[in-house]
């Protein structure tokens, strides 16, 4: 039978790495949650001059304004709301604690009368 020859020197051609696509991100898709305006934080630097030459320089924060604060009454309303929710979870974890209390507890007395049995 005819066997099909093979060339003596077959080498890989070179080829460039593929390039790969890059999603861009479109300006027009909505966003889901609504953006969060954060107010900058103002800063002030103080210089301290000594013979003409600046000897130290200090920034510290300027007070931001008290226009955006909630008033007193939406203060206490949420923390009671935070509140009832931390009593209302406290109170599912010690039911929880009963719950696997409860399923241990007749492996435990089974493990003391077990030992009370070997000890004597």
């Amino acid at each position: 039978m005819p066997v099909k020859s093979t060339p003596v020197s077959t080498t890989p051609k070179a080829t460039a790495p593929k390039k790969r696509r890059t999603r861009k991100t479109s300006t027009t898709a909505k966003a889901t949650k609504p953006a969060v305006k954060k107010t900058p934080v103002a800063k002030v630097t103080v210089t301290t001059f000594k013979g003409g030459k600046a000897v130290a320089k200090k920034t510290t924060l300027k007070r931001p304004s008290t226009a955006r604060l909630i008033t007193p009454q939406r203060y206490v309303a949420d923390i009671q709301t935070r509140w009832a929710i931390h009593n209302f979870e406290i109170q599912e974890l010690i039911s929880d604690f009963v719950k696997g209390f409860d399923m241990v507890r007749p492996y435990h007395t089974e493990l003391v009368k077990r030992i009370k049995t070997v000890n004597l």
